[in-house]
């Protein structure tokens, strides 16, 4: 899923054990490093830090927890005990839980640092976390003298072969500073509101000697601690895979539509369906899939309307078979209900269900879902672009739907910006009233690199699932929503004998 991308050589990756934040970080932490991991209260830093423990010892490394902060050790560990990463075989043992918030207050600094050097060489440990640096800070009676300790700790750790891990809250004074220019990297971690809606943001604003994924990448805390979501454009700026150049088809199944787009779509390309509601944009995907199955092409619903039950049962009642279908593993069906579900966490699901069953044909169901899950409007282009890159590069083609906002007007309008990104073909699909009966109107816009049939036709839903009819051939102004017989021409004058 990842493009490859050049390490540096002859520093060994520390793995945070945080999904997807070693992408990220192109690999983890570096071996010896300082690190500091900063945020306001309740943005996820202290799960963070035992994540990253626990996760170190299951590596087969040692790690040492070291809390500058009043509350104690037991509930902390109560807090995260639900959390699947906890483990309580290894506490104490491979993973050691200590409290500096005495030393600190009563021998200061140097008494701290004697601490974190005494304990890391008695444990062996591998990893450091410090929770709470930021009452060392305070303790400092200057910025100098905070700054030698950093300097002293970052001596300390490379020595033994430690990486340390410092949490804090947000740095912002002359001391923060001197800490900041001093460690090898540091991550902000933000909660941030999005209208109503609160989303928990990563930022990686210092990576020394390694590059990095920049910008902000989304996160989410549950059952399995935190987990992060790299921001697909940048993840994928350049697909995993090449994308290949295809003349096969793979069609609708429906003879007269892929008749009009030259046999149907090209393989591993995409073609948005675009049409207000009740066009028949959902039947037309249910097809696509079937004709898929038809043919031993492992397919994939990804829809955020339909739930698999009421999907799966529609399409049996078109004579689709899409039970069967889905029964022997030739189709699977994932729904995510439109809420406060994360855009890139989406193409996440997306993409591992695709490489899980190496799926041929896909059907997102429609774009709006992902729409409602963006938190940068501005992003959605050039997101459904990578997301449409990548599945080219898996040999997917792909059917988007999309929802006009307006059943009729003048004017046809397409809600996603970009489209010439992502869709290689176009079809739209339109309600009409025609001598005040209501018909649906079948055209395809565009298909790149081919020919294809422009006109208009009419497309009828039955109980065998999508027809196309004949063309508009006596009206006109269809594609507009409003079609008007057209006036019938005038009889030819008669000629005049010589």
């Amino acid at each position: 899923m990842r493009a490859k991308r050049v390490r540096p050589q002859g520093i060994p990756r520390v793995p945070t054990g945080v999904e997807q934040l070693d992408i990220i970080l192109n690999g983890g932490f570096l071996k010896g490093g300082s690190y500091i991991v900063a945020g306001h209260p309740g943005t996820g830093k202290t799960i963070f830090g035992n994540q990253i423990s626990f996760r170190h010892v299951a590596l087969g490394g040692k790690a040492l927890y070291i809390s500058l902060l009043a509350e104690t050790h037991g509930r902390m560990l109560a807090h995260i005990s639900t959390m699947s990463f906890y483990d309580p075989d290894v506490i104490g043992k491979a993973v050691q839980y200590v409290s500096g918030y005495e030393v600190l207050h009563t021998e200061k600094l140097k008494g701290l640092l004697n601490l974190i050097r005494k304990t890391i060489k008695r444990f062996g440990s591998t990893l450091l976390v410090i929770d709470g640096i930021i009452t060392a800070e305070r303790t400092a009676e200057s910025a100098e003298e905070f700054k030698v300790f950093i300097h002293e700790l970052n001596v300390v750790i490379a020595m033994l072969g430690c990486t340390a891990v410092l949490l804090t809250n947000n740095l912002q004074d002359e001391r923060s500073y001197a800490a900041r220019t001093m460690v090898d990297g540091l991550i902000q971690l933000d909660d941030v509101m999005d209208g109503v809606r609160a989303v928990r943001q990563l930022v990686v604003l210092k990576f020394r000697g390694s590059d990095h994924l920049r910008g902000a990448h989304f996160f989410e805390i549950g059952s399995d601690g935190m987990r992060v979501y790299p921001r697909v454009e940048a993840r994928l700026a350049v697909p995993s895979k090449v994308p290949q150049v295809s003349s096969e088809r793979s069609g609708f199944g429906i003879r007269d539509l892929d008749e009009m787009m030259g046999g149907g779509p090209s393989d591993g390309t995409a073609t948005l369906v675009l049409g207000s509601s009740g066009t028949g944009k959902t039947i037309l995907g249910m097809h696509f899939l079937s004709e898929g199955a038809r043919q031993k092409q492992p397919g994939l619903y990804f829809g955020f309307f339909e739930s698999p039950s009421r999907f799966l049962k529609k399409g049996d009642q078109l004579g689709l078979q899409l039970s069967k279908y889905a029964g022997n593993g030739l189709l699977e069906v994932i729904w995510h209900p439109t809420g406060a579900a994360i855009m890139d966490a989406l193409a996440e699901r997306l993409f591992e269900a695709v490489r899980r069953r190496e799926v041929k044909r896909v059907v997102i169901d429609g774009i709006a879902g992902f729409e409602e899950s963006v938190v940068r409007p501005e992003r959605l282009g050039i997101f459904l672009t990578s997301v449409a890159n990548e599945l080219r590069g898996l040999g997917v083609t792909t059917v988007l739907t999309e929802e006009m906002r307006e059943l009729f007007g003048p004017e046809v309008t397409i809600p996603v910006s970009g489209v010439s990104g992502f869709a290689e073909n176009i079809i739209l699909v339109r309600q009409l009233e025609t001598v005040s009966e209501l018909r649906r109107a079948i055209a395809v816009m565009k298909t790149r690199e081919t020919s294809h049939d422009a006109r208009l036709r009419e497309l009828m839903i039955t109980d065998k699932g999508i027809g196309i009819g004949d063309p508009f051939a006596s009206e006109e102004a269809v594609i507009t929503g409003g079609s008007s017989r057209r006036p019938p021409a005038a009889p030819a004058a008669p000629r005049r004998g010589g």
